[in-house]
């Protein structure tokens, strides 16, 4: 969609030099000074072929100027163990037997032990590390854990879009609410839309607007309470998504460095995601109805560029008889879907049910991957199923899908959507790796670990640091994934010396990075909405949608924060086998 004109200013407006005219942002303020600054960032992609290239500096004066660090590893204090009369429990050879030692808050007590040699930088300034730059730049790009899980996801979920089974649902969904329901109904199906891709953006803000105006409510209010669900609420939502993968392969590459056995699921956080869901649907439902609304009704903007109440985009946007017999069915196929994966899980014998390793065709061990669940290792083929066939029948009984090509296309539609991802991919694959092989990952690792276990801040504070550090690069680094890429090698190792799980970094990361989505200028979806919103303020800027959802952003940092720690105080895991804290093994 095309960035709107710069209005005409009012007679009584400031002098135009007053604002940027391509923004609405006044010139000199805070926000127009963060716009700038942000825009002058590379794009990701370049920012990551920077950052790689730093690594190759750095490693080179490192190496020269002699570097050293003293490698150390988290260990479980243990003690001897005693039965309930104080007598030490022996085992049969007679040794004691030894237990983990609790501290002050019932866990094991973890220590920092020393191990090996002090480590150097490795140089790649030298014709081994030229060499190996050269030759590994392909391996560095496939060997990406994230690549292969959201390029198969999104196959799946790239047809059931293209063939509009997301955007019926949608409509369905937010036609039939009851009036008071209305708002969080629309919050709910924002903060669940990021499993479609950006669909959410383009189909469900003007579609609450339309809603709103048709009920006699302010339009507007409708517009931010679904931009507060489908951008403040990115990272929650009830099913899991391409992101998830990524988030998960790039955390499993940085546990890594502390524990090379450890495995971030694609599911690692979908419990944490379903209650964040809810958290962010009564937040937004409080902001619009008791702060947005009412400001809106005072300032008199109940009806502005709309004064016939025109309700054309509700009938427009309804569900025909086709349509709605097409999405009866296809849910009745996704229901089926899941409930043959059910089966296959949960029957004794059945292929999923119980544990077992990944094999190879050759019948070895697949590298990297260990014994677990079988279920937990077919979560992408039960994404890519579950929205491929209902999508499927989607298209074919509205007739989207009528031949091969149509099939192809609708498959190839959500490769498109990840090809920037794709470009991002290639050179934080390099960066990544360049940061292992030069050794100055595991290096900042081990001495931001000691740091903050010498500093012994309780990791609830920890937490909240971090979600602080998150909402600042949001107004610097756009994009989830690119943050992620930046902050995960660093902060998933240092964390998990001080027993915060990859997990946790993750669920906190998702909190920062989605709260001020609906604010910072980087987010290029802005526009997008500024168009909806001139539909009904047609003076209104960047400026005026920003001062929009500031509450909402607020409101969400506060309550999403507050509830990651009510659940680390619960205990409870972030999804299955995806615990809060990391105790060695």
């Amino acid at each position: 969609m095309s960035t709107p004109s710069p209005t005409p200013s009012h007679p009584s407006d400031p002098t135009p030099t007053s604002e940027n005219p391509a923004t609405g942002v006044a010139r000199g303020s805070l926000l127009d000074v963060l716009e700038r600054l942000g825009n002058k960032l590379p794009e990701p992609a370049l920012l990551f072929a920077i950052l790689a290239a730093l690594v190759v500096m750095v490693s080179a004066i490192g190496s020269a100027a002699g570097w050293k660090v003293q490698p150390i590893e988290p260990k479980v204090t243990l003690i001897p163990a005693v039965d309930g009369v104080g007598r030490p429990i022996l085992h049969a050879d007679g040794t004691p037997k030894l237990t983990p030692q609790l501290g002050k808050d019932g866990r094991p007590l973890v220590t920092l032990a020393e191990t090996g040699d002090p480590i150097s930088p490795r140089s790649l300034l030298t014709r081994e590390g030229a060499y190996w730059m050269f030759s590994s730049m392909l391996r560095n790009f496939t060997g990406l854990p994230a690549l292969g899980l959201i390029f198969v996801a999104m196959l799946g979920i790239g047809l059931a879009e293209k063939f509009g089974f997301f955007s019926a649902l949608m409509r369905w969904l937010a036609i039939a609410t009851p009036r008071k329901l209305l708002t969080p109904m629309i919050v709910l199906l924002g903060a669940n839309s990021s499993v479609a891709s950006d669909a959410g953006y383009i189909i469900l803000p003007p579609l609450a607007a339309a809603l709103y105006l048709a009920m006699g409510r302010p339009p507007i209010a409708g517009l931010a309470a679904a931009f507060c669900g489908v951008a403040g609420g990115f990272g929650g939502g009830f099913f899991p998504t391409g992101s998830d993968g990524f988030l998960a392969g790039v955390a499993t590459t940085a546990a890594h460095i502390i524990d090379p056995d450890y495995t971030v699921n694609a599911t690692h956080n979908i419990y944490f995601k379903m209650g964040s869901a809810i958290v962010v649907t009564l937040g937004g439902w409080f902001v619009t109805d008791r702060i947005v609304e009412p400001r809106l009704r005072r300032a008199g903007d109940t009806a502005e560029g709309a004064a016939s109440h025109d309700t054309s985009a509700v009938t427009d946007l309804s569900l025909n008889s086709t349509e709605k017999k097409a999405l009866a069915t296809a849910m009745g196929v996704m229901a089926l879907v899941l409930s043959v994966f059910a089966a296959l899980i949960l029957i004794p014998g059945a292929p999923l049910h119980g544990t077992g390793t990944p094999l190879l065709a050759d019948g070895k061990p697949a590298p990297g991957e260990r014994a677990g669940d079988r279920w937990s290792q077919v979560i992408v083929p039960i994404i890519f199923f579950a929205f491929l066939l209902p999508g499927m029948a989607y298209g074919r009984l509205t007739g989207g899908l009528r031949s091969q090509r149509d099939f192809m296309d609708g498959i190839y539609h959500g490769i498109r959507t990840i090809v920037p991802v794709l470009a991002i991919a290639f050179f934080m694959g390099q960066f990544v790796n360049y940061f292992t092989y030069t050794g100055l990952d595991k290096m900042l690792a081990y001495s931001g670990g000691a740091l903050l276990v010498k500093a012994d801040l309780p990791a609830p504070l920890l937490i909240v640091l971090f979600i602080m550090l998150v909402i600042a690069g949001d107004f610097c680094i756009s994009g989830m994934l690119s943050k992620f890429g930046v902050l995960c090698p660093i902060f998933v190792p240092m964390f998990m010396m001080v027993g915060i799980s990859p997990e946790l970094t993750t669920a906190a990361y998702r909190i920062g990075d989605s709260v001020v989505n609906i604010i910072t200028p980087l987010n290029s979806y802005l526009l997008i909405i500024l168009v909806v919103l001139q539909r009904y303020k047609p003076k209104a800027g960047l400026g005026s949608l920003i001062s929009l959802m500031l509450p909402y952003s607020v409101v969400l940092a506060v309550l999403w924060t507050l509830f990651l720690l009510l659940w680390y105080v619960s205990g409870a895991d972030l999804g299955p086998k995806s615990p809060l804290h990391y105790t060695p093994g």
